[in-house]
């Protein structure tokens, strides 16, 4: 089986982040608008025997940095060189499809030195470019709704894609002649087009607005124009200028799969004739600062990913979100440390983008956060665990006593539940082909906000605290959980599962715990009192303030143990 590894590489903007497979001469896949570089993950392992193959989201999408401004497709070609020559590829194969295609077009007129050849399949060529009453009902608004709404729009609008074209026309006419995606394939077209967000308009809209047919009279480096028969862009095929540019070929692909893939091997053999072997990319620079760096960690069971934030002489920390959740929800506490010290937040396996455990427990969580510190060459660090994730903090500072050098716990759960009350906290998500499962996460997690357990409706369930409503967390959130809908619940599942009280009973380094006067709070405060070893003090309302209180106490602790 292809392993597919992810990476980020560093551009002046931010980061743009990538998969990769294989060995052999170099090979660039381009996705389209909204889409990410998931979308070429079958397409990476048919190649993966031939060639070195990246795929790459471009700038905003997927998990890349939005470029500044209101970007144009020659921006996008800008940015699309900086990340090749970041990667250290030299010369390569570029793939570009429908909207990316543009985008690889500009950048081979603009830097033909990084091209050994150019695949640009379904180039649109349009008699003129988009009006802006085209633009408007096709670039629909991405605007994140305190009620999750939202999503339901979201949902409607990708199946329409499918459906229509443009999507906004529902005439006969429009309607497309192919069959309708089943829902997983929906579900991820959704998440690529939930992950963009607001870039989503200005990705696509720089494609709507390009007129290609300039960079075509200046293109200098060897160029295949295809499509395949099925494909709504085919007929743009005989709008292509004659006679072609130098070294330029028009191909036709019939509508199959197989085919278009055998057919694009056969292109990339051709044009990659005497290019070298790619190199595997380096690992990238793991030194924090004031702005977040995000990064995968390569491990036994997978890659790890996480946000490295911060500077400064303090002891380093290690983040541990609330599960179900992702890295992305300690950034208001990772920016509050970001003065003092490094701290980096990660997402637990299973959840966000880091690969799943196949035996997922408190004590192989534990050990994979372990392997992330000798990873990190970090020999000693303090640790902030929200909630469920207080049982993997625990476990590691049990496991590896001289690494852990304190704790500080945002609430303990209260384990082991039993099978009903796991049953009801994190249930299986089932994809439905209306989407209700978006909103469905939506609220589960809006509700985790409001009472304890999320699910509990009595007046005693009701947390005693401000509710973190935000909207945009708690689209984040959603998204996050979604991208893994199958293994979300691992993490928090494993940890209810697990006997807390008695190994926090172990732990022998300083321990500080927020508590409250909520169900929640009062289930911790219960668990705590019962160890002398333990700090146990009310739960700040902000993440500013709960983080300087800890970093106060690691600190606290460490003068401690020097006197």
């Amino acid at each position: 089986m292809t392993r597919i590894r992810r990476g980020y590489v560093d551009v002046s903007w931010g980061q743009v982040h990538y998969r990769w497979a294989g060995s052999g001469p170099p090979v660039v896949l381009l996705h389209d608008s909204p889409r990410s570089s998931v979308l070429h993950v079958d397409l990476m392992a048919a190649l993966a025997t031939d060639f070195t193959v990246f795929a790459l989201d471009t700038a905003g999408f997927g998990n890349s940095t939005p470029l500044p401004g209101v970007p144009e497709v020659p921006d996008f070609a800008d940015g699309l060189a900086a990340a090749l020559t970041a990667l250290g590829l030299g010369r390569s194969v570029v793939y570009g499809f429908h909207s990316s295609s543009k985008i690889a077009l500009e950048c081979a007129r603009r830097y033909p030195a990084l091209f050994a050849g150019l695949v640009c399949d379904g180039l649109a060529l349009p008699p003129q470019t988009a009006s802006a009453d085209y633009l408007a009902r096709y670039l629909v608004p991405f605007e994140v709704r305190a009620d999750g709404s939202h999503l339901a729009g979201k949902w409607t609008l990708i199946r329409d894609f499918h459906r229509y074209f443009p999507h906004f026309a529902k005439g006969a006419a429009n309607r497309l002649p192919l069959d309708e995606p089943e829902v997983a394939k929906v579900h991820v077209y959704c998440m690529d087009t939930l992950m963009a967000g607001p870039a989503w308009t200005s990705g696509y809209g720089a494609a709507l607005r390009y007129d290609a047919r300039p960079a075509l009279a200046e293109l200098a480096v060897p160029c295949t124009f295809m499509a395949r028969a099925d494909d709504v862009l085919v007929g743009f095929l005989d709008a292509l200028p004659q006679p072609l540019p130098p070294r330029s070929i028009v191909e036709r692909v019939p509508a199959s799969t197989d085919a278009w893939r055998e057919h694009l091997r056969r292109r990339f053999s051709d044009y990659s004739a005497g290019l070298a072997p790619a190199s595997a990319p380096a690992t990238p620079d793991r030194s924090a600062g004031l702005q977040a760096r995000a990064l995968y960690l390569d491990l036994g069971h997978g890659q790890l990913h996480g946000r490295l934030l911060g500077h400064g002489p303090a002891r380093p920390a290690l983040l541990l979100h609330e599960a179900p959740g992702s890295s992305r929800q300690m950034l208001p506490l990772q920016s509050a440390l970001a003065a003092h010290g490094v701290s980096l937040a990660i997402d637990l396996p299973g959840t966000g983008e880091s690969s799943p455990l196949p035996d997922p427990s408190v004590e192989r969580i534990a050990g994979v956060l372990l392997e992330a510190l000798d990873a990190l060459g970090w020999a000693e660090v303090d640790v902030y665990a929200e909630f469920t994730s207080s049982a993997f903090a625990v476990e590691l500072a049990n496991r590896a006593a001289g690494r852990v050098h304190a704790l500080a716990l945002d609430g303990l759960p209260p384990a082991p539940a039993s099978e009903d009350f796991l049953a009801r906290y994190a249930p299986p998500i089932r994809l439905s082909n209306f989407g209700s499962h978006l909103t469905e996460t939506w609220h589960r997690l809006r509700d985790l906000e409001i009472s304890w357990p999320w699910f509990d409706r009595s007046a005693a369930a009701g947390r005693r605290h401000v509710p973190d409503l935000d909207a945009q967390r708690l689209h984040d959130m959603t998204v996050d959980v979604l991208k893994q809908h199958e293994t979300y619940g691992d993490a928090s599942l494993a940890a209810l599962r697990h006997a807390l009280a008695p190994a926090l009973a172990r732990v022998r380094q300083p321990v500080l715990v927020y508590a409250g006067g909520c169900a929640r709070g009062l289930a911790t405060q219960a668990i705590a009192t019962a160890l002398t070893s333990a700090s146990v003090t009310d739960r700040p309302a902000d993440a500013e303030t709960r983080a300087l209180k800890a970093r106060a106490f690691w600190s606290g602790a460490e003068s401690a143990q020097a006197r």
